[in-house]
């Protein structure tokens, strides 16, 4: 057995000694939950800050539920808890990391914070890595256990002294961790106000696509986000979009999973900030009318047709100012291959590694 260290990570056998204790937690759970169902509690852990009383007391409304992850695993290890009266759930930029924080009115809160009593939370991909312990950001900065989860919507229930929102507000955001709760503690900078156009329920589905999408045409070249912020949502972002773009129009752009999360919002702001053609790729045929719907120039579907081929034809010469591929390792080479000079090639997600 040969364990190195390279830079701050040991590495075991060429994989990095984190991923190897998480497959092992892994199949570990497995094999619990499979063969030995009554020895799963034994992986479940006691939460310091969770209620042991909550069954037994039928006046918990107003104690902050939320789903906590105390080991890595499958769903067996998605657990449901009550947490003490005056806890909330918060992201790991808050207080001393999370994942539990008090905010009872005996509490002061931190500055520039606000508590939302949560009506929607999204689910996302980055969720199940967090369950399975593949989530560098939420091993290193949170550890176990953890709330997982990004995107809310709610109704503003406390705010911090000089805070720029009031109690009542109906706003939407995202917090670093801690979303699959009912009360949870943010920055108040992480949040806006809701426009009266959305749904508590669909603006909760915003926040981590919308912002992965528009960092991802950023880091291609193609947004420029000096602009004046403020808590307040403008629906209508189409005027003097074009102004703000850094380079020459028209650029190109192929959207790998076009259809997915990252992938939908990647098209209709690709569209905003008139990128020419918007070429979108799809993995089953189900999924075309959906990314012809969303304002993809050109859709190609890989289940049916090569896809290198249809897209150097989608494309004027064969290439693109901008490559936004979510797989990883099965289209890494090729899309690189197929950047234009001076372009870039985008990653924002692994799940073919």
């Amino acid at each position: 057995l040969i364990i190195i260290m390279a830079g701050k990570k040991f590495i075991l056998f060429g994989q990095d000694l984190d991923l190897v204790i998480a497959v092992i937690g892994n199949v570990l759970s497995w094999i619990v939950h499979r063969f030995f169902s009554s020895y799963l509690p034994y992986l479940l852990p006691t939460i310091p800050e969770e209620d042991a009383n909550a069954s037994n007391n039928n006046n918990t409304n107003n104690q902050t539920k939320c789903i906590a992850i105390s080991r890595p695993g499958g769903k067996e290890q998605l657990r449901l808890i009550t947490l003490k009266p005056g806890y909330a759930t918060c992201g790991y930029n808050v207080g001393d990391g999370g994942p539990f924080v008090q905010t009872s009115k005996d509490e002061e809160l931190p500055p520039n914070t606000v508590v939302v009593r949560i009506h929607a939370f999204s689910i996302n991909y980055a969720d199940c890595c967090i369950r399975w312990g593949l989530y560098e950001s939420a091993n290193a900065f949170v550890g176990w256990p953890i709330v997982p989860g990004f995107d809310i919507a709610g109704i503003v229930e406390r705010t911090s002294r000089g805070s720029d929102f009031q109690v009542n507000d109906l706003v939407y955001g995202a917090t670093f961790f801690g979303a699959y709760s009912t009360r949870v503690l943010v920055p108040q900078n992480q949040l806006r106000k809701l426009p009266s156009n959305l749904s508590l329920v669909q603006a909760a589905s915003l926040p981590a696509v919308s912002l992965t999408a528009l960092y991802t045409l950023y880091l291609g070249g193609q947004y420029d986000p000096k602009a004046t912020t403020n808590n307040t949502t403008t629906m209508d972002n189409s005027k003097n979009q074009t102004s703000q773009q850094t380079q020459t129009p028209p650029s190109s752009i192929l959207i790998h999973s076009c259809a997915g999360g990252v992938g939908s919002m990647l098209v209709q702001m690709s569209k905003i900030l008139q990128l020419k053609p918007v070429v979108g790729v799809v993995g089953r045929t189900s999924k075309v009318e959906a990314a012809q719907a969303l304002g993809c120039d050109v859709v190609i579907d890989k289940s049916c047709e090569d896809l290198w081929k249809a897209a150097e034809e989608a494309s004027s010469n064969g290439l693109y100012t901008v490559i936004a591929d979510a797989n990883g390792v099965s289209t890494l080479a090729e899309s690189y291959r197929h950047v234009a000079p001076s372009g870039r090639l985008v990653i924002f997600g692994f799940h073919t590694n």
